[in-house]
C-alpha cells in the first residue's frame, strides 16, 4: 500500500472544599460533556488504539485484547468510585496530591505533587516528539518538505501555547471537535467490518473469552491497554472551573471512564475479527505501522486512510493540549498555596487563564525537547518511547497510592460511611493498579522499545523525586509552618 509505514508506539497516549477560592482560574465555565471532552481528548483514542494496539497484540495476549482493555477499564472504574466519592468532599485543582494530603498527610501529598508534575511533563515532551516524528512521516510527503521532526514539534509547541492562553472554553469546544474526528473515523471503520461481517471467521465474540483474554502474556497485554487510558483522572482537576464541582465531576469521571472502556473494547474487537482470531497476531507483529492502515483501505478506500493518517496527527495535538491544561492547574494550584512563586497565580485579564503559569509549562517541555535535539536523540525510539515510559510509571503509581489514601481519609473521617465507595473499591482498585504499576517496571523494554541502564533507572527516579517531596514537606514545617499548613487544604 502507498500510505505511510507507522511504527510501533509502545505506549497509549502514547491530578470539605477548598476555603481559599482565590485567584481561581474561570469558574463555573465548564459542563459535563466539556471535561469528559477535556479528558478523553488527553487519552487520545486514535493514537491509542494505532500505537498501543498492535504491540499489547504482538507482545501480550494476541486476539484476546479486547478482553484486556476491559480489564484495564474495570480497574480503572473500580479506582474512580472512590476517586469519585472523594471528589464530593475536596474540590482541588491537585487533585492527586490533594487527596494523597488527606488520607496520608502533607509530607506524601507533597510527593504526590512532585511525581504529578515530572509524570506528566514527561509524558508532554514524549508527545512532542511523536507529534514531530509523524509530521515527518505524514505531512513531508505530501508537502515535499524535508523540514526536521524538530521544526514540527516548535511549532506545535508555539500553537498550544497560544490556545492554552486563551481559556478552558475554547479549549474545551476544539478538542470536542478534534475528539469527535478521532473516535468518529475508528467508529466508521469499525462499524464498516461489522455491515461486512469481519474477516475468515466472521464476527465472534472469541476475543472476550477466558481462554484468549488469559492466554500469552496479558499482562503486558493490560499495562499497555491501561495506558490507553492516561489523562481520564483529569476530571478532579477542573472542579473548580466547572458548575456545581460535586455533581459534576463525579459524573464526568463515570461518563470518561464508560466511554473510553466501551469505545477501546468494542474498536478492537472489531479489528480483531477483521483479521481472524489466527491471524492477527501475525500481522501486528509483521506489519504494526500498517496494522489500522490495511483495514482502512480495504473497508474505507485510501481517502479515508489518508484522513485517518491525518487525524492522527490532530490526535496528538488534541493530547498535548489537555496535558497543558492539566499541568498549568497544577502549576497554578502549588502557586496559590505557596509552594511555588506567587505570581504564578496571576490571571490573564482578558481569557482568565494562569498565564504566567502555562508560560513556565511550555518552557518546561520545550527545553527538555531542546536539549533532546541538541544531543540527536531520535525522536520516536528516545524522545517518545523512553520519556513517555517514565511519565506512564509514575502516573500509575500516583493512581495506585491516590486510591489508598481515600480508603484512608474516608476510615478517620467517617465522611462517608458506604463500605463499597469508601473502602472496598477503593482498596481494591489500589490494589489493581499496584499489580500494573509492577508489571511495568517488570516489562520496561517492552513499554520503551529499550534495556539500557537509564531506562531500567526510571522506577529509581520516580521514587527519588517521591523521597524529595517527602523531605521538602519536612522541611516546609520547620521552616515555613504557615505555608505547610495551607498546603493541600
Amino acid at each position: 500500500m502507498n500510505e505511510p509505514q507507522l511504527p510501533v508506539t509502545p505506549a497509549g497516549l502514547v491530578g470539605g472544599a477548598v476555603a481559599d477560592d482565590a485567584a481561581a482560574p474561570q469558574r463555573n465555565l465548564l459542563g459535563l460533556w466539556q471535561i469528559v471532552f477535556l479528558v478523553i481528548s488527553a487519552a487520545a483514542p486514535l493514537t491509542g488504539m494505532l500505537g498501543a494496539v498492535p504491540p499489547a497484540i504482538s507482545l501480550g495476549n494476541g486476539a484476546g485484547i479486547p478482553g484486556a482493555f476491559v480489564i484495564a477499564g474495570v480497574v480503572l472504574l473500580v479506582f474512580s468510585v472512590g476517586f469519585a466519592s472523594m471528589s464530593r468532599h475536596i474540590v482541588r485543582a491537585g487533585a492527586f496530591y490533594a487527596y494523597i494530603t488527606a488520607g496520608f498527610g502533607r509530607p506524601l501529598g507533597m510527593a504526590g505533587a512532585l511525581v504529578a508534575l515530572l509524570s506528566y511533563t514527561c509524558i508532554q515532551i514524549a508527545l512532542y516528539g511523536l507529534f514531530g516524528f509523524f509530521c515527518t512521516v505524514v505531512l513531508g510527503p505530501l508537502l515535499h518538505s524535508a523540514m526536521p521532526w524538530y521544526a514540527y514539534s516548535f511549532a506545535c509547541i508555539a500553537i498550544v501555547q497560544l490556545t492554552g492562553l486563551r481559556g478552558i472554553d475554547l479549549n474545551s469546544r476544539l478538542l470536542g471537535v478534534l475528539m469527535s474526528l478521532e473516535m468518529g473515523i475508528l467508529l466508521v471503520l469499525s462499524i464498516a467490518i461489522v455491515i461486512h461481517h469481519g474477516g475468515p471467521d466472521g464476527l465472534t465474540l472469541a476475543p472476550f473469552a477466558p481462554k484468549h483474554v488469559f492466554s500469552g502474556h496479558m499482562g503486558i497485554a493490560v499495562m499497555f491497554a491501561l495506558a490507553s487510558f492516561i489523562g481520564f483522572e483529569a476530571t478532579a482537576i477542573y472542579g473548580k472551573e466547572c458548575r456545581d464541582p460535586k455533581v459534576t465531576v463525579p459524573r464526568a469521571t463515570y461518563v470518561s471512564v464508560t466511554l473510553i472502556l466501551v469505545f477501546f473494547a468494542f474498536v478492537t474487537w472489531a479489528i480483531v475479527c477483521a483479521y481472524g482470531m489466527r491471524d492477527v497476531a501475525a500481522v501486528a507483529t509483521k506489519q504494526p505501522g500498517d496494522f489500522w492502515f490495511i483495514q482502512s483501505t480495504k473497508y474505507l478506500g485510501g481517502a479515508m486512510t489518508t484522513a485517518m493518517s491525518l487525524l492522527l496527527l490532530s490526535s496528538i495535538f488534541a493530547s498535548l493540549l489537555s496535558f497543558h491544561n492539566t499541568i498549568v492547574r497544577y502549576i497554578h494550584a502549588l502557586s496559590v498555596e505557596g509552594i511555588l512563586p506567587a505570581k504564578l497565580d496571576r490571571l490573564h485579564a482578558k481569557y482568565g487563564s494562569p498565564y504566567l503559569a502555562s508560560y513556565l509549562q511550555t518552557l518546561t517541555v520545550a527545553v527538555p525537547v531542546g536539549l533532546y535535539v541538541l544531543a540527536g536523540a531520535d525522536p520516536f525510539n528516545i524522545v517518545f518511547s523512553c520519556t513517555s515510559a517514565l511519565g506512564t510509571i509514575g502516573i500509575v503509581m500516583l493512581q495506585a497510592v491516590t486510591s489508598f489514601s481515600v480508603a484512608a481519609f474516608f476510615r478517620a473521617t467517617k465522611k462517608d460511611t458506604r463500605v463499597w465507595h469508601a473502602l472496598l473499591a477503593p482498596v481494591l482498585g489500589g490494589f489493581g493498579l499496584l499489580w500494573i504499576g509492577f508489571v511495568l517496571i517488570g516489562n520496561l523494554d517492552a513499554l520503551s522499545g529499550s534495556n539500557s541502564a537509564i531506562v531500567r533507572s526510571f522506577p529509581w527516579i520516580v521514587l527519588a523525586v517521591a523521597l524529595s517531596g517527602i523531605a521538602l514537606g519536612f522541611v516546609l514545617k520547620r521552616s515555613r509552618p504557615g505555608v505547610y499548613a495551607r498546603f493541600g487544604q
